[in-house]
Order: structure tokens, then sequence, then C-alpha cells
């Protein structure tokens, strides 16, 4: 078995092409890699499975010919040679495709993204859509990441969660900033050792189609601060919401995890996540 892992050099790639290289082959691409050509050309073996990370993550992105190049047209690319070659094709979509999710966060919600990232992996999704249809034997598997946190993310800097930030800056200054009105904010955080565990198990799920990720439990950003306060004696400083965000910010989001649940029990896959205070503490220990 060959693995292809897309954005290996990321956050949650490197990651998952570090455990998969304990037990398989593994190719992995980094960010200077994004055309279908790779695969013939930079490719040693074809591989027999692909998890495609590798994108643009920036929420805050506005250049879209770039977004469009990275996010659409090279995964449609490598999502056409999966399908003509019978390989299964896992990658990472976004909970960002809801929006604000008026009409709940489960899979056959409408999409509504609130900003160019969002609607660049929206786009994505809506290929993968009518791919499935016309291909239904066709493995194709769009996970819907909800706020993934890790103790690795000091690679993306801004677009860090507020697990790593409030960590971090509760270790340098003594002083977690979190914005006004921080417990009206809540989203659904998971542990990126649950997202690993989730994105390999992928490829045995039942049915090809899209998975929303989460752990179905949301928390607010205070929620968040208070625990990390609670380990490192930090000082919780509230700060005003940034005005270039307002709008395009996601106010919520909770995981419907009913289809991800059924697909990972079916696939005889674990089915039980970290709670946001069992993840910060482990967060918190690998970063000591």
């Amino acid at each position: 078995m060959r693995y292809l892992v897309t954005g290996a050099d990321g956050f949650i790639g490197a990651r998952i092409h570090e455990r998969l290289s304990k037990f398989f082959s593994v190719i992995g691409w980094d960010k200077t890699f994004h055309h279908r050509q790779h695969l013939f050309s930079r490719a040693p073996a074809e591989p027999t499975t692909v998890i495609h990370l590798g994108a643009i993550s920036s929420t805050t992105e506005t250049d879209t010919r770039k977004l469009a190049d990275w996010n659409i047209l090279s995964s449609c690319e490598i999502l056409e040679w999966c399908v003509e070659n019978d390989v299964p094709f896992v990658y990472a979509s976004s909970a960002s495709v809801y929006g604000h999710g008026r009409e709940g966060f489960h899979e056959e919600a409408p999409l509504d993204p609130l900003n160019y990232y969002a609607v660049s992996k929206a786009a994505f999704d809506m290929f993968v859509a009518q791919k499935i249809k016309d291909n239904p034997k066709a493995k194709i598997y769009g996970l819907r990441y909800f706020n993934v946190y890790g103790a690795t993310e000091g690679g993306k800097g801004n677009m860090a969660s507020p697990v790593y930030k409030f960590i971090d800056q509760a270790k340098k200054t003594g002083r977690i900033d979190v914005f006004k009105g921080s417990e009206d904010f809540k989203r659904d955080f998971i542990n990126i050792k649950d997202v690993i565990d989730i994105t390999i198990a992928a490829k045995h799920f039942p049915a090809s189609g899209f998975y929303n990720v989460g752990t179905g439990v949301p928390r607010s950003f205070m929620d968040v601060a208070k625990i990390v306060s609670s380990l490192t004696g930090a000082k919780i400083n509230e700060i005003p919401f940034p005005e270039h965000l307002i709008g395009k910010y996601q106010k919520f989001t909770s995981s419907n995890n009913t289809k991800l649940l059924n697909a990972l029990n079916a696939s005889e896959h674990n089915s039980n996540f970290l709670t946001l205070e069992q993840g910060i503490a482990k967060c918190f220990r690998e970063l000591e």
C-alpha cells in the first residue's frame, strides 16, 4: 500500500505523514507541488490512496486567483486522476462552507461561505458532489474539519487556533487576550489526534460523500481561555473585536456527527473523542 499525502509539511499533513510512514510507503508533497503532472514525474510509484491536504488555509486570503489555483483547480486535477485510476481520494474540506449554519451544520445543509477561502472550499465540494453522482463506484471522502487544534501549530502564525494562541500567550506574557463578547462565540474544537485518526480511517467508510469532523460539542472562546488559565495561572484580558473580521467570522459552529459516527462504527474505528479539557491539557503537556 502506497499513500500520497499532499500538504505533507502542514499542520495536519505532517502528522498524518509521520503516522502512516511507520507502517506504509508514503509519498509526501509539500506546498511546492500542486499539479497533476507530479503524480507521474515526482512519485517513485503511483499511490494506491491519496490524502489531499495541500491547500491555502488562510481564512483571510483575498487573492482569489491564488485560491482558485490551489484550492480548486489543483484539487480537481488530483481528483480526476484518482477517479480515472480507481484510487481512493480523501481530502480536507472545511466547516467554513456552512457559514453561519442557519439550517444547521449537517452534511446536507446548504453551503453559505462567508469569505474567499470558504468560497474556494465550497466550490470544490460542489465539483466533488457532481463527480460522486457521475461516478457512483468512486471512493471519494470529503472531510469537513471544524476547529482543529494541537501542539504543532507554530507554523500557522495568525491562523493558529485559539487554544494554541492562548497557551502561547500565557507562557510568554502571563496574560490571555480574548475578544470582548467571547462568551457568545462558540466553536466545535477538535484535537488533532482525533482528526488524524478519522482522516486515516476515512478510506474505509462505507460510502463516498461528505463527513463532518468535529466533536459535536460547541464551546466558547472564553471556555478555552479559562481552561488555559487554570493550567497556567495566566490572567484573562478582554480586547476589542477586530473590525475587519465583522461579518466574516463564524460566531457558532457545532458538528452534526450522526453520519461520521455511523461511518466510524461501521468501519470498526474509534468514535470516542477527547473533550476540550482533555485536549487542551494534552496540548499543554506537549508544549512544555
